[in-house]
């Protein structure tokens, strides 16, 4: 499967990062899709098939350990990958024993994220 082939959903509720990593990995040639939040995730994700799912984990309206939590009981399989600030209520390695394929931490490196989530995607 190629990118092209691939959907990635980017949950940020920074309006301005999400728009960024959207049009980075549109540019890669995933089919992008974006969510504000926790629960407005989980609404894309029941309505089409999500290959990975990036997000924060601090957000109003759901956050990202919910929606890892949610996600693993709808498809165990969909490949998550964390942004993690060092504000963050949890750790790395909670967020692995979760269900996690990745732990980015914030601020990151665009390569090191694109690299994480290609790792992701072929595991």
């Amino acid at each position: 499967m190629n990118n092209q082939e691939k959907n990635i959903l980017i949950v940020d509720d920074d309006e301005t990062l999400r728009d960024t990593l959207v049009f980075d990995f549109k540019r890669k040639g995933f089919n992008v899709y974006s969510a504000e939040n926790g629960s407005k995730a989980l609404e894309i994700v029941r309505s089409a098939q999500i290959h990975l799912v990036l997000s924060d984990i601090r957000m109003p309206g759901g956050d990202g350990i919910s929606l890892l939590e949610t996600l693993r009981k709808i498809d165990p399989n969909i490949p998550v990958v964390i942004f993690l600030t060092g504000f963050a209520e949890i750790t790395e390695e909670d967020c692995i024993k979760k269900g996690a394929k990745k732990v980015i931490p914030k601020p990151f490196d665009r390569k090191q994220l694109f690299s994480s989530v290609m790792e992701a995607l072929a595991s």
